[in-house]
């Protein structure tokens, strides 16, 4: 990660604050939050740092630099290109990606008409997370899973143990060997900028960008016949349709899913049966168990 992919956006104070952060510490962060009023926050793990204008990290956030409303507002407008209208969408869903596929979640006043979110004004915080390929993290569950040719797969586990990554590094992987089709509702995976992929996604895989899962999975199956479809963070009754449609379609899905056992997935009343394999996360590419289906369940 080039840091100048993230820096290049932040204005004012505020911008020469976070360039002046050495390039020891900026390796480990994982969001940078803005916040009007109040000092910028550094998250590294499971702490918070706060920057003093000089660049320093600090457990204080009394004697950090606060990022004034002006140096907010211009950042905001550097994340969208200096052109608010062009990404009145991203907006909209709360986030925009910008070039490293790094992404930028915003939070303000929404204006709503109809029961949706048409508008968001009066920016007030945003948070950079800072997107990191980890290339070779999915490879032992590939080896495990994959060696007698394709199935579908489930990726398990709490919040934050890095599923979304293993997943990413899997596309990559299997993008290589077949057809595959990802669909990218959020933006984590291939993270489009203007179209193009900033991540590796592997030579033969199609992008269904910005696409909600049910509608993208269905729409690739019929048109770009893939052999694995991939997607994040499954769990509705509308996603597991859409799964069990495109496997009477012969095409199989790679997905995620926050639980961190199979009675958590049972008690979720997720129907599993559909996957060939489930992997249970503890950190980041560290399994804790991969299950077999069975003719008596999964063991």
């Amino acid at each position: 990660m080039k840091r100048e992919q993230v820096t290049c956006y932040f204005c004012g104070e505020t911008g020469a604050a976070v360039r002046k952060i050495s390039d020891g510490f900026f390796g480990d962060i994982q969001e940078i939050r803005l916040r009007i009023n109040r000092p910028i926050a550094i998250s590294m793990g499971n702490t918070i740092r706060y920057v003093t204008a000089d660049g320093q990290l600090t457990y204080n956030p009394e004697t950090a630099l606060k990022v004034s409303e002006k140096d907010l507002r211009q950042t905001f407008e550097a994340v969208c290109g200096y052109s608010l209208h062009s990404f009145k969408n991203e907006i909209n869903e709360g986030f925009v990606t910008v070039n490293g596929g790094h992404r930028v979640g915003l939070c303000g006043t929404s204006v709503i008409r109809g029961g949706t979110v048409e508008n968001v004004k009066n920016i007030s915080s945003l948070n950079f997370r800072i997107a990191r390929e980890i290339k070779g993290c999915a490879e032992e569950i590939c080896g495990r899973v994959f060696s007698s040719g394709l199935q579908s797969l489930l990726i398990a586990g709490p919040p934050s143990c890095g599923k979304t990554t293993v997943l990413r590094d899997l596309t990559r992987i299997m993008g290589g060997r077949y057809k595959v089709a990802v669909i990218d509702e959020r933006g984590e995976l291939a993270a489009c900028c203007s179209g193009v992929p900033q991540n590796d996604i592997g030579a033969n895989t199609d992008i269904f960008d910005g696409y909600d899962k049910p509608h993208g999975i269905m729409t690739a199956v019929r048109v770009m016949s893939p052999q694995l479809v991939v997607c994040d963070e499954i769990g509705s009754e509308e996603d597991m349709a859409a799964v069990k449609t495109a496997a009477n379609s012969g095409v199989y899905t790679a997905a995620t899913i926050h639980a961190a056992s199979l009675d958590e997935l049972e008690r979720k009343g997720i129907g599993t049966d559909i996957f060939g394999s489930i992997a249970f996360l503890n950190g980041l590419g560290h399994i804790s168990r991969i299950m077999k289906r069975t003719v008596n369940g999964y063991a």
